[in-house]
């Protein structure tokens, strides 16, 4: 990925120890599915996935602030790895707090991705704001960055590789994929 970045969202990216995200819109397309048995049911992208266990490898703290609750959610959580998930913040900037006094982590180290107004107050406190391509366009003046890619189809994984690259992280953890048959690596 060819990263044009300006200097000032290259600093933001460069103080990052954690990179909160929404779920409806931000790491699903926004669709919810309900079963006749009245079943949730959500669909994650993989590649986005992948790219969050990448940030994960190189030690960056993964969370999920989301307004709804489901235990798809927190299925995926698991599954990636993530420790900090708030489900049903009806007022996310309460969830945000909380993480912040969990890690220790300043404002400036934080970056939180969203998609729609409920997102905005935490937007507004985090070192680096990023609202995926088709999010609503209320919050785009709350946005340090605006991805090329919509919410559950590359967004998240957009995200992921502009900090891994920005952070200088990106051979450290996928050099293993690289190498050439019979190489040992990380």
């Amino acid at each position: 990925m060819e990263l044009n970045l300006d200097h000032e969202l290259v600093s933001r990216i460069k103080n990052l120890r954690m990179i909160i995200f929404d779920v409806d819109g931000v790491m699903t397309d926004g669709t919810i599915y309900y079963s006749d048995a009245g079943i949730e049911i959500k669909g994650f992208d993989v590649k986005d996935g992948h790219g969050m266990k990448l940030l994960l490898r190189a030690g960056i703290e993964l969370g999920i602030i989301t307004g709804r609750y489901s235990k798809t959610v927190e299925l995926r959580a698991q599954e990636i790895g993530i420790r900090y998930v708030y489900q049903n913040a009806k007022i996310k900037l309460d969830a945000y707090q909380k993480i912040l006094e969990a890690t220790g982590f300043s404002d400036e180290e934080m970056g939180y991705v969203g998609d729609d107004l409920i997102d905005i107050p935490v937007m507004k406190r985090v070192g680096w704001a990023v609202a995926v391509a088709d999010a609503s366009p209320h919050i785009l003046p709350f946005a340090h960055y605006v991805t090329k890619r919509p919410g559950g189809r590359g967004a998240c994984r957009e995200v992921c590789e502009m900090v891994l690259q920005v952070k200088g992280l990106w051979e450290k953890v996928t050099n293993r994929y690289f190498l050439k048959s019979g190489e040992v690596g990380g």
